[in-house]
Order: C-alpha cells, then sequence, then structure tokens
C-alpha cells in the first residue's frame, strides 16, 4: 500500500463511509437507501458507550469541532479511496470530513469548501482493514468495545484473516483479541435472540468478555446452567457490572447466596456471602493495623499461589478493599 496522493477534495465530492464499523451497528435501523448525512451525523456524534469516562471524552465531535475552528483547518489529513467507478469515498476521518460539511453548510468563517486529504486509488480490502484497525483499535478515538469486537470477528471468521495478522494489526495481544472475538460470537448466539430489536444493548458487551473465564463457565455448567442463563442474567440485570460476573463461582457454590441471586440479584447475594465472612476481630483492628497486615499478606508467596485455586471470594474482597483505600486516599489527601 502507497502512501497516498496528499490533494485538497471539495466536501462534496466525497462519500462519508457507511460502511465504518464504529456507527454501523446506528445505522442498521435505517434501510440503505434513505441513509444520508443527517443519519451519519447523528451516528457520528453518538459517545462510544454510556460510561463517564466516554461522555467525557475530549476526542468527541464536539471537542474535535472545537480544535477545527481554533486551528482554522485538521492537521491530520483524512484518508480516502478513489473506487474503480471513480466515486471517493472516505475511509478514515469521516467525523472531521463531516464536520467541514456542517461548518460549510452554517456559512462559519473561513474556507470550508475544501479538506486536506491523503488519496489512494483502489485500495484492497485488506488494506482498508489495516487503516481502520490502527486508527481507531488503537488511535485517539477508539471504537466502542462491541464494535471492536464485531469487526475483529468478520476480519477473522468472513474475511478469513489470520488471528496473527489481526492481533499485529490492532497492536493487543491474542489472548484479549481472542476473548473479545468470542465475546461478541456469545453474545450474538446467547443474548440477541432474547432481545427486541429496541432491547439489545452493546454495552452489555463487557459481561460476556468475563464470561470468557473458564472459572465462570465452569460455575455455570456446574450448577446447571446454560450461556442462555446467562444472557438473561445479563439481561434482566441480575448482574450489572463486570465485578459481579466475576462472583458467579463463589455466589453459585453457596447456597443461600446462590438461591438469594436467582431471586433479587447478584448485589444481594454479595450482600449475603459479606455477611457470612463477617469477622468481629477484624472490625475492631486499626487502620494502621490492617494496612500492615495487608503489606504482609501482599508479598507473602502461598497467598498468592492460593488466587489460582480461589473461587472468586478473595479476589472481591481485594477488590474491594482497593476500591475502599483510594476513597480513603482522596479523603486523606483532601483533610491535608
Amino acid at each position: 500500500m502507497t502512501s497516498g496522493e496528499f490533494q485538497n477534495l471539495p466536501i462534496d465530492q466525497v462519500k462519508l463511509d457507511t460502511t465504518n464499523p464504529r456507527i454501523r451497528r446506528f445505522l442498521e435501523i435505517f434501510d440503505e437507501g434513505v441513509i444520508g448525512d443527517h443519519h451519519i451525523g447523528l451516528a457520528l456524534n453518538a459517545p462510544s458507550s454510556d460510561s463517564p469516562t466516554a461522555l467525557a471524552d475530549t476526542t468527541t465531535p464536539s471537542r474535535l469541532r472545537e480544535s477545527i475552528i481554533a486551528n482554522r483547518g485538521i492537521r491530520q489529513p483524512i484518508i480516502v479511496d478513489r473506487r474503480e467507478d471513480g466515486s471517493l469515498v472516505c475511509i478514515e476521518g469521516n467525523t472531521r470530513l463531516w464536520i467541514y460539511r456542517d461548518l460549510h453548510k452554517k456559512g462559519a468563517t473561513g474556507d470550508w469548501s475544501k479538506i486536506p486529504a491523503l488519496v489512494h486509488n483502489g485500495l484492497e480490502p485488506e488494506s482498508i482493514d489495516a487503516i481502520r484497525l490502527q486508527a481507531h483499535l488503537v488511535g485517539p478515538r477508539p471504537w466502542d468495545a462491541y464494535s471492536k469486537a464485531r469487526y475483529l470477528h468478520e476480519l477473522q471468521n468472513v474475511e478469513l484473516m489470520p488471528l496473527e495478522r489481526i492481533v499485529a494489526l490492532c497492536g493487543g495481544n491474542q489472548r484479549d483479541v481472542t476473548r473479545s472475538i468470542q465475546a461478541y460470537a456469545d453474545m450474538e448466539e446467547f443474548y440477541r435472540p432474547l432481545c427486541e430489536a429496541d432491547e439489545f444493548d452493546p454495552e452489555r458487551f463487557s459481561g460476556f468478555v468475563e464470561y470468557q473465564s473458564p472459572r465462570v463457565q465452569e460455575a455455570i455448567l456446574m450448577n446447571g446452567f446454560s450461556g442462555t442463563d446467562f444472557a438473561e442474567w445479563i439481561k434482566d440485570r441480575r448482574i450489572n457490572t463486570l465485578q459481579e460476573v466475576r462472583q458467579l463461582p463463589a455466589v453459585l457454590k453457596d447456597k443461600n447466596a446462590k438461591a438469594i441471586f436467582l431471586k433479587d440479584g447478584m448485589k444481594m447475594a454479595i450482600r449475603a456471602l459479606d455477611r457470612e465472612a463477617d469477622n468481629v476481630e477484624l472490625q475492631k483492628a486499626s487502620l494502621a493495623q490492617l494496612a500492615a497486615a495487608i503489606a504482609s499478606k501482599a508479598y507473602s508467596m502461598p497467598e498468592i499461589q492460593s488466587f489460582r485455586e480461589d473461587d472468586g471470594a478473595t479476589l472481591r474482597h481485594v477488590e474491594a478493599a482497593i476500591d475502599a483505600l483510594q476513597t480513603l486516599q482522596s479523603l486523606i489527601v483532601d483533610a491535608g
């Protein structure tokens, strides 16, 4: 693949890419023939997720728009493919192209009629995939996890791209890529059939990533449940967070906690486990004593090795302790 030819292209001559993996899930509800710039603009403006981090992302279109206006243009050219029929399609930089169009349409100060671009001629599908992977899976504005996993799944199972090639392009590691691809497959197999068209929530994808843990799957199967049962727990929010998925082995192992989980959800089940694990003597210890004990245990090899056989209870308490310590640290800093 060549580096492309630099050109300043008229914005109305470059098509926005409706097959862009990050926005495709937003556009699938429309017939392809009716999709216009308005629909694509809405999809491009959607945050990658509903999390506070995503909503506060400094690379969202509004922030990008402010940067483009302040700099009177873009510093990084968009990437365009000239197809056999002569049409120009934006492969990378759809948001920037859309912002240029919007500024031009609204008569913003400056010349927004042309946009800097690197133009390639007849890019091969693999080259397009490489550009997308390198620009967004590890780039400044990554796709949401579900869209990323869907794209990786299609590369491996539809385009038959070798896993090693996928890993090399997106810069991750083979374990994480494999888990992401399988999580997408499991979500489509178990979760999607349970949902009406407007019920499918890509934000629940992270739960299926945690479902890839052999320890979690073994606990589900050994207790007579299936992937469909897990999907139902995710859908009805009996399991709500990543941490709660990790607690399935401990909860399903305890008869009382298991019954509470199936009736009232994971949060109540974990509370039941915590009540059973309460230690009166530890409650009397000072923060200094507890901190010293944790510091001692943290470097104990037998304690570390025991994690391999842990059913999740120890990890659950360690994660809770980390959260509490971070809160305590913030309070200490504020008080100081």
